[in-house]
This record gives C-alpha cells, sequence and structure tokens, in this order.
C-alpha cells in the first residue's frame, strides 16, 4: 500500500524521526496534522521536499539554542 502523497515533490510531511519514518506528504498542513494525531505520539510536522517514491524528505531543522 502506497503511503499518502507519495507522488508529491514538495509538501506537508509527517515524520518520526528515531527511528525514521515518512508517514506521508501532505499539500496542506491540516491534513498533515490530522494524520500525525491519528499516528500518535513521535510523529511531527514539516515543510519540505520530496523525492517522489522513497522514504526521502528533507526539510530544514531550526537552529537550536
Amino acid at each position: 500500500m502506497s503511503m499518502p502523497g507519495h507522488n508529491l515533490k514538495a509538501g506537508w510531511g509527517v515524520v518520526r524521526i528515531k527511528p525514521w519514518h515518512l508517514a506521508g506528504v501532505f499539500s496542506s498542513s491540516g491534513e498533515a496534522e490530522k494524520f500525525a494525531g491519528a499516528l500518535g505520539e513521535g510523529y511531527l510536522i514539516k515543510y519540505g521536499d520530496h523525492l517522489a517514491g522513497t522514504q526521502e524528505f528533507s526539510f530544514e531543522q531550526p537552529a537550536s539554542d
């Protein structure tokens, strides 16, 4: 089964950092938030670039204080 948004090249990604899991890519933050909520704790929403058809998703991490 394909993950949601597997063909999108950019969008709101629902990710878990460790261990890495790209759960889906969405065109709206609202859709991404709803999906992340259904997956539970540990999933974040990040806007970034997705290599279509893969688990590759790049986004900028904010600088730590």
